[in-house]
């Protein structure tokens, strides 16, 4: 059985889902749960944006564009090889916008300053380095400086940075800056302050 419902339902129930991960390491007594909370927050921070393109776009492609230039959004969206999210940021907005996010400096460059953390913490670069304890010899240890760094403020950070692109998209869309919070609301549950 096919369930339908609101576009921006799935962006809603995953920044929902990003914010209690927030709030869970922001409140947890022990420094693991602080670490996991805060990197499962900066892995959705990146899944929501992404989700919310895909989502975002194809409205806009049906909408607004040729059924030539649906197919080709659909194609890029397919599987068995979709599109990157780096491919949808540089190319979706200039296509179905006629402008493109500026990465150099605010919401962008923010966003792939978390998108840069979340890669390194799931793609660890491993060594070449061996340790032994105990006659336990380990090769090639993983470098996971960043992820047992991670803290309140990462999550938090995270969760901000994906609000903003996605309010940065909207004003690239032509939405009036007074009204992207209601966008945002709309969107990704933020509340208008």
């Amino acid at each position: 059985m096919t369930t339908l419902s609101s576009p921006n339902r799935i962006v809603w129930d995953y920044f929902d889902a990003l914010r209690r991960l927030v709030v869970e390491s922001r409140k947890a007594d022990a420094e693991a749960i602080r670490r996991q909370s805060a990197a499962l927050a900066v892995v959705m921070s990146v899944t929501v944006v992404e989700v919310f393109l895909n989502i975002r776009f194809r409205i806009s492609a049906e909408e607004f564009h040729s059924t030539d230039e649906i197919m080709r959004l659909i194609s890029e969206l397919g599987h068995p090889r979709p599109w990157s999210l780096d491919q949808k940021l540089k190319h979706w907005p200039k296509r179905f916008l006629s402008k493109s996010i500026n990465f150099d400096e605010g919401p962008g460059a923010e966003f792939m300053r978390i998108k840069k953390l979340r890669n390194s913490i799931i793609h660890f670069s491993s060594t070449h380095i061996s340790t032994k304890h105990e006659g336990v010899v380990m090769h090639g240890l993983a470098d996971t400086t960043e992820y047992d760094a991670l803290s309140y403020e990462d999550a938090r950070r995270a969760l901000f940075a994906a609000e903003d692109l996605i309010g940065e998209i909207f004003l690239l869309a032509g939405v009036e800056p007074h009204n992207v919070r209601h966008m945002l609301h709309l969107w990704a549950g933020r509340v208008p302050l």
